[in-house]
């Protein structure tokens, strides 16, 4: 997920698909596209990205692609939302997930998407990252944090008795957008530690910390058993 940022205006260069098929034959040869688009970004970036290569490698014309994109920006939008949308499928899974979750659980799993979200697909994910300043598309990524911020909102504020938190809402907005940022900052410049362990737990001690977790209260000792 990432980080939304102030929009600049821009000229209409045609960043949108001109249109989305309805029928199969044509889903099938827009998902060829897309799927060519993806390959082609990651082994020679933006520059290496071109509708006439891109249709060609597809096997398809470049009338039939233009039917579809206008040009390369078109086609890179089209990437990002579909990887948006994957997203946004495994962020309400895990708003689901996260209802009946413990305290413990919970801060486990909010760190776990988190992490999932920029390491699924990575090497695809930074090559899209590294190019969304071209596209009109942090919006996308925006509503799934807000989706996400929700749920955890949600499940805070059930379990206010057992955390310091007087705004459940504002909590969880903070969180998800600072887990967004490290976790993409590990994506763009030291990838190695979306596979740590110890950088999972730092993240479980700052959502901990942030939410103040109230140590539970020791059980008192019952009364000793007659023999």
């Amino acid at each position: 997920m990432v980080t939304s940022v102030p929009k600049k205006k821009r000229k209409n260069i045609g960043i949108k698909p001109r249109k989305w098929p309805s029928q199969e034959r044509s889903k099938g040869l827009v998902a060829s596209l897309i799927q060519t688009t993806a390959r082609i970004l990651l082994q020679d970036g933006w520059h290496g990205l071109t509708t006439n290569r891109v249709a060609r490698e597809a096997g398809v014309s470049v009338g039939s692609l233009y039917q579809y994109f206008p040009g390369k920006e078109a086609l890179l939008h089209a990437l990002v939302e579909q990887i948006a949308e994957e997203m946004a499928a495994d962020v309400l899974a895990a708003g689901e997930a996260l209802r009946s979750a413990s305290v413990e659980e919970g801060i486990r799993q909010i760190v776990r998407v988190s992490l999932d979200a920029s390491r699924k697909d990575g090497p695809l994910y930074r090559a899209v990252l590294l190019e969304l300043p071209r596209l009109e598309t942090f919006e996308l990524f925006e509503r799934i944090n807000r989706r996400l911020a929700d749920a955890l909102a949600e499940w805070i504020a059930e379990r206010r008795d057992e955390l310091d938190v007087v705004d459940p809402s504002l909590t969880a907005h903070v969180l998800v957008t600072s887990l967004d940022a490290l976790t993409d900052h590990a994506l763009l410049f030291r990838p190695e530690l979306l596979e740590s362990p110890r950088f999972e737990r730092e993240l479980q001690a700052l959502v901990a910390g942030y939410l103040g977790v109230r140590p539970r209260p020791a059980r008192r000792p019952g009364p000793p058993r007659l023999r």
